[in-house]
């Protein structure tokens, strides 16, 4: 598959049979990525542009099972992320206008290793399934926070490291207490945004 299709058109299309055992994990998996994850990107968005986010590029298969390989995109932010997630672990590329700072220590290696005969690398496009091998790049590093690859191990770490990514682009911001004028501000504000949006869609 190569063109693209919204995750939840995706998901619809979809039939696992009752009989796979891993039929719950793709559940878990699709449902984290569309609830948790496209929220998560779409931190600073309207709701209702949150089905803008998330697409399915690609897919592959893992214990039988068809999984889909998700592209995130924020074009207001200059952010694209690519990724699945085979069962066993995620894999991240991430493409950005602005350099992402931030410490990922703990979450995936940043370095290439050093005895790759014994350890194997982890980056080599052969574990990238499903990816289109222009979306696989190097380590994240000092020289290269724009344009990167990670494997990463879990569902939380995974979505560590995308608050880490978010915040860095400065959608995730200190919490600050709102007053009744300000909370009034807002609710209008958003209102307007709607209003717009639903006139600009009809």
């Amino acid at each position: 598959m190569t063109e693209k299709n919204k995750l939840q058109e995706w998901i619809s299309a979809q039939i696992v049979a009752d009989e796979m055992l891993w039929k719950g994990a793709w559940g878990h998996q699709v449902a984290f990525v569309r609830d948790t994850i496209t929220q998560l990107v779409g931190v600073g968005l309207d709701w209702w542009e949150h089905e803008n986010i998330p697409d399915v590029i690609s897919t592959h298969r893992s214990k039988s099972i068809i999984l889909p390989v998700y592209e995130f995109s924020r074009p207001d932010i200059g952010l694209r992320l690519i990724a699945r997630n085979n069962f066993y672990n995620w894999k991240l590329s991430v493409i950005s206008g602005k350099p992402i700072e931030a410490n990922f220590d703990g979450l995936f290696y940043t370095t290439p290793p050093v005895d790759p005969k014994y350890t194997g690398n982890e980056l080599a496009p052969c574990y990238f399934e499903g990816f289109p091998e222009d979306l696989i790049f190097g380590y994240y590093a000092p020289s290269n926070k724009r344009k990167w690859s990670a494997e990463i191990g879990g569902d939380y770490p995974f979505y560590t490291t995308i608050f880490l990514i978010m915040r860095s682009l400065g959608c995730i911001k200190p919490s600050e207490w709102n007053t009744e004028a300000t909370h009034r501000k807002q609710l209008d504000d958003k209102s307007a945004r709607h209003a717009k949006y639903k006139e600009e869609n009809k």
